[in-house]
């Protein structure tokens, strides 16, 4: 008890000094609530004592509270009016903390519930460092979210579209990247997520280190230079073989092409500028081409590629039909 005591005088004094931190402010409120009344009024008793000085009363004051502390009408030594008035003021001040903590567990709650987001444009690259130092390149028309309280407690990140995400190690704290369909736990990698919402299917292709990747019930361990491919229809996992070069030739502004295939082609445009391309039927997709683009718009390639194969094309929003 005389531990417990000497533990809420220091906190009682580093609160009228305005020095108590949020813990200690959270241990006073619990001290408070969880003492007995009997233990209180002993430790506000000799705080009382202790108090020596009470200008802040006039004479007049002290008696006329008499009546309202005390509800009686005999009088009663000052002794024990400043007692009764001591506790009801140390009642206030219990109050008082209480509300004061529970204000700033609120606030500290309200910030963390607050999402950043960072949207790249439908035509372009961004780069962002996330508070941690992990770093993240969103590919166009791609999107990561994350809690301002992100590092704190844990690091978690929402990805949509495509990013390439250079995670910083932490021993401590591990780093989640979740999309539609799925959810990669690592603690230091790199690694790119392909998870356009209005695509069939997406991906994750490991380059270094080492990710534990989930989708619904099923998770897979996933190693250097492989990829696990989601089926969104079915939820099926494909885990294969992979150079990275399809995957994170979207992070270079240069775009070869060398005796692939349409089909290849197409693919590797979609990846890169984040489109759905649909051919009809008349379309040869086992053509080859060789080519390369440097910093060019999709546009830019189907104007060159229609000049060689004789289509047309036609854009509705992310949605490119060759006919």
């Amino acid at each position: 008890m005389d531990i417990i005591r000497e533990n809420m005088k220091t906190l009682f004094e580093k609160y009228r000094s305005g020095r108590i931190s949020l813990e200690e402010f959270e241990s006073l409120s619990k001290s408070l609530d969880s003492a007995a009344d009997s233990e209180i009024r002993s430790m506000f008793e000799q705080e009382w004592n202790d108090f020596t000085s009470d200008m802040p009363l006039s004479e007049d004051k002290k008696e006329s509270l008499y009546p309202v502390v005390i509800g009686k009408s005999q009088r009663r030594s000052r002794y024990h009016i400043y007692i009764s008035v001591a506790a009801c003021l140390m009642f206030v001040f219990a109050l008082g903390i209480t509300l004061k903590f529970f204000d700033a567990r609120e606030e500290i709650q309200s910030l963390s519930a607050k999402e950043v987001t960072v949207t790249a444009g439908s035509d372009g690259q961004s780069f962002v460092t996330l508070p941690d130092g992990s770093t993240v390149r969103l590919n166009a028309r791609s999107s990561i979210s994350y809690n301002s309280d992100f590092s704190v407690s844990d690091r978690r990140v929402r990805v949509e579209g495509e990013a390439f995400f250079d995670v910083k190690k932490d021993g401590h704290t591990k780093f989640v990247v979740s999309s539609e369909n799925m959810e990669i736990t690592v603690h230091g990698t790199k690694f790119n997520v392909y998870a356009y919402p209005e695509c069939d299917f997406a991906e994750m292709s490991l380059v270094e280190g080492s990710v534990t990747l989930r989708s619904g019930e099923s998770e897979i361990k996933v190693a250097p230079n492989e990829k696990v491919c989601i089926d969104r229809c079915t939820g099926r996992m494909n885990l294969m073989q992979t150079d990275n070069e399809v995957e994170t030739a979207w992070l270079k502004k240069t775009l070869t092409f060398m005796h692939e295939p349409l089909y290849k082609v197409i693919d590797k445009l979609e990846r890169r500028f984040g489109v759905t391309i649909e051919c009809s039927d008349s379309i040869s997709l086992s053509d080859i081409y060789t080519g390369t683009f440097k910093d060019r718009s999709i546009t830019d390639i189907l104007d060159v590629l229609k000049i060689h194969y004789g289509f047309t094309y036609e854009t509705d929003e992310n949605v490119i039909t060759i006919k």
